[in-house]
């Protein structure tokens, strides 16, 4: 059972806070009032919570900031103490590694118990925790959706191992699995949202990110290609976020959330150059839009608007180059 609802602006905590996608969800708590705890690893890298605390100064909620070490128990225990919500969003996102158990599985198992252990100790206050999973969590890349059609909140990751081609994916299955055992064992709400390839405008200044430095090669023309053809907007995910944690129906609930179709290479290279004439692109080779996953669960219980992958692709190259995070070439 949740606790009785609190008065006046809720109070909700951030984890991994300067991330990208948890910067939007800062953000967003933010212009609604509410007071936010985001967590970082550490204070002493300012330029890595600027972009935050220029946030904060100009929005209506207030904001403090606190250091939290995901692999260390009892980190999260005083940052949780007294909250409304939790966003449980650290885990890494990498390019590339070299050990997939150290430098994947591990902290985003590891990560995901430190911070649920410290809920634990706070359930009688905490309404819901909100987890940032994936929608690797779902891809069968082996065996393709239950249905035989497109992927559901059915669907779990039975395919991928902790190898160097499927740790990432691995990495996010267990780590969401372990969250819905650890809430079933403490008794506490929990919802997840599993995002796709997740884009769109940045606030910050900073090449921080997968996503940001693969939209960075691409805007720079360096590059053509996305590492999943599965494209969402960053503003989606922060409002889904949200709305999980505040919405009652969602207790217990997975969401999936993507732009429904396949998003190619040569759909996003498109994009680009209609937009900016008067910049030098690669090419890519154009394919078909396929539909791929069921988006309506999302849409129809959270009210979450898709955002066409268009909007997306043309709001974030236009950030980064205004940001000065992107260089990119004249013709």
């Amino acid at each position: 059972m949740a606790p009785p609802q609190s008065t006046g602006p809720y109070t909700a905590v951030v984890t991994g806070a300067s991330g990208f996608v948890a910067s939007e969800v800062v953000k967003e708590l933010l212009i609604k009032g509410w007071n936010v705890r985001g967590t970082v690893r550490s204070l002493s890298k300012h330029e890595k919570v600027a972009h935050l605390e220029a946030l904060g100064k100009a929005l209506p909620g207030k904001l403090t900031l606190h250091e939290a070490d995901l692999l260390k128990k009892g980190s999260f225990d005083q940052v949780v103490k007294g909250a409304d919500y939790v966003f449980h969003m650290a885990s890494p996102f990498l390019a590339e590694w070299n050990d997939t158990q150290k430098e994947l599985v591990e902290p985003a198992l590891e990560g995901t118990t430190t911070v649920l252990e410290s809920v634990a100790k706070s359930k009688d206050t905490i309404r819901r925790v909100v987890l940032t999973s994936s929608f690797a969590a779902a891809l069968k890349m082996k065996s393709g959706p239950s249905n035989g059609k497109l992927y559901t909140e059915e669907d779990w990751n039975t395919d991928s191992e902790a190898d160097k081609e499927g740790g990432y994916m691995y990495s996010k299955t267990v780590a969401e699995k372990k969250a819905w055992e650890v809430s079933k064992k403490e008794g506490f709400e929990l919802a997840t949202i599993m995002p796709s390839l997740v884009l769109g405008p940045v606030t910050g200044t900073r090449p921080d990110g997968t996503s940001i430095n693969v939209m960075k090669g691409i805007v720079e023309g360096e590059s053509a290609e996305l590492p999943f053809p599965f494209v969402v907007d960053v503003r989606n995910i922060a409002q889904a976020h949200i709305q999980a944690a505040v919405t009652p129906k969602a207790k217990g609930q997975r969401y999936l959330i993507s732009n429904a179709d396949t998003v190619p290479n040569g759909a996003v290279m498109a994009v680009l150059k209609d937009r900016f004439p008067g910049l030098k692109f690669k090419d890519a080779e154009q394919e078909e839009r396929k539909p791929v996953l069921d988006n309506s669960k999302v849409r129809e219980q959270l009210g979450i608007s898709i955002i066409p992958y268009q909007d997306t692709i043309i709001d974030m190259a236009t950030t980064l180059i205004q940001n000065g995070i992107a260089k990119p070439q004249k013709k």
